[in-house]
């Protein structure tokens, strides 16, 4: 029988709640960790609270599972909202500690665990991998560095049988950024950064990850999905305002 057992890590977040529900509802039997106590109150997983980026934290997420996980979901995020020059050591050690170290330290721990068949790594990254924006520097290295691990686990644990892609949202309306998509004059500027008119759910998110997890996708390795409504397709000039005539 394939294995259907599944990790969440960032489970009571938006994208992470989003893709717990998903993989339940597509039949895998989840575990969720995350800091949030509240991921212990979520119906469709066994919720388990604590730091992904604390090893034993991570080992008890693992040792929840009823078997090794075939699917390993990384929906992390660390922030330092700062200029580039204003960022200190200890910023740019918590975000990619949380953003990219966790995500290579949980991914390494499912190789190790890994049972007999297939499985899959997804890894939430950002459109924040292919531009810049002022004052989220660490943020974006921490996510384009998900690219550079997804490249190079595909070639190291690909004989395994371990498949490990990213998945690059866009603007995603979740709660860590209500205040945004709640205000009508926000929501409208940052719809029109984006051909399709309108804000991601993170229900379109999860369905990137049940595609990469699930056996439709089982000869795609080592890629990024950008799931962004088209906004990298825009050229630069679209959006640069005009000057007065």
């Amino acid at each position: 029988m394939m294995n259907r057992s599944a990790l969440v890590l960032g489970a009571a977040g938006g994208v992470g709640r989003a893709c717990v529900a998903r993989l339940a509802a597509d039949g895998h039997d989840v575990v969720g960790l995350d800091s949030d106590a509240s991921v212990g109150g979520l119906a469709e997983c066994t919720g388990v609270a604590g730091d992904a980026t604390d090893p034993a934290a991570l080992a008890r997420a693992f040792d929840a599972c009823a078997e090794p996980p075939s699917v390993l979901v990384h929906a992390l995020l660390g922030e330092a909202r700062a200029p580039l020059a204003d960022l200190t050591a200890e910023q740019w050690r918590h975000v990619l500690d949380v953003s990219l170290v966790s995500a290579w330290q949980a991914a390494a721990e499912l190789v190790r665990r890994k049972a007999a068949g297939p499985a899959s790594i997804v890894l939430i990254g950002s459109v924040h991998a292919h531009g810049a924006a002022p004052g989220m520097a660490a943020y974006a290295v921490a996510k384009a560095g998900l690219a550079a691990l997804a490249r190079a686990a595909a070639v190291e644990w690909g004989p395994l049988g371990v498949r490990t892609n990213v998945v690059e949202p866009g603007f995603v309306a979740v709660g860590r950024n209500a205040h945004r998509w709640r205000d009508s004059a926000e929501r409208a500027h940052v719809e029109a950064a984006y051909p399709l008119g309108r804000l991601c759910r993170p229900e379109e998110i999860a369905a990137a990850v049940a595609f990469l997890a699930g056996p439709s996708s089982s000869y795609v390795n080592g890629v990024c999905l950008p799931v962004e409504g088209g906004a990298l397709a825009y050229l630069p000039e679209v959006h640069v305002p005009r000057p007065p005539s």
